[in-house]
């Protein structure tokens, strides 16, 4: 049996799951980034022969990953836009942990990490590990609430360089940013980008994956850009 043939007949074994929010006007996003439009452009209605709307996003907006450029300057050796970065940073083994129970004050520690890695699995090379703060249960249209992006927990600062002697691929988490509402100086998004691993933000349903899994999330190829929304799917 071919290699094409035996991963089709794994995936096809396992569940799929959507990690992703809905794009659509109105939805939660950070404070300092433009919104989401999507605009008709032509339609039935008025003669033509299919229906076209047009997007306009900031590549932040909702689901999205973190080129290292986001946060580097062109000169960084880890410097690399969205179209530069390698297709292979976007999918791998995922290792989810679930701190729901963390208030918006509260921050991951390389002490939880290693707990977990104790009761759990241990964090390899080239993996992608996964922040479940549940904080997707504040997700709202804006004209609704604002929880969602009012305030959020996250990653330390050491907690992040911890992940980074690990090696691995990318940081993934269910709030509008890895450093929490309240961090300073933005430690993990240096440490991580700094240090080419990238940051997924904004997705979903990680409960569903909590533990291990296998995860796709692929980028736009956008010539310069600093990140992309994506369409994140975990295979169970």
């Amino acid at each position: 049996m071919s290699k094409a043939k035996q991963l089709s007949t794994l995936l096809q074994s396992m569940e799929a799951i959507d990690l992703s929010h809905t794009l659509e006007e109105d939805m939660p996003i950070y404070p300092t980034h433009s919104r989401y439009f999507h605009t008709i452009w032509d339609s039935f209605e008025t003669g033509s022969q299919a229906l076209l709307y047009q997007l306009i996003i900031n590549e932040h907006c909702g689901t999205h990953i973190d080129a290292t450029a986001h946060f580097l300057k062109e000169d960084h050796p880890e410097h690399l836009y969205m179209d530069e970065t390698p297709v292979t940073q976007c999918f791998g083994r995922a290792l989810t942990l679930d701190v729901s129970y963390f208030k918006d004050t509260d921050l991951v520690t390389t002490e939880i990490i290693q707990q977990w890695e104790q009761e759990h699995h241990v964090i390899e090379k080239g993996d992608i590990v996964n922040f479940r703060f549940g904080w997707d249960r504040y997700w709202e249209p804006r004209s609704v609430s604002q929880t969602y992006s009012k305030s959020w927990p996250g990653l330390s600062g050491e907690a992040a360089q911890y992940l980074v002697s690990k090696q691995i691929k990318a940081v993934g988490c269910d709030v509008l940013a890895i450093d929490s509402y309240y961090a300073v100086g933005a430690p993990a998004h240096y440490a991580l980008l700094g240090n080419g691993i990238n940051i997924i933000e904004n997705l979903t349903k990680l409960e569903a994956i909590i533990g291990e899994s296998y995860m796709i999330a692929f980028p736009l190829k956008i010539k310069q850009g600093s990140g992309s929304p994506i369409r994140a799917v975990a295979y169970k």
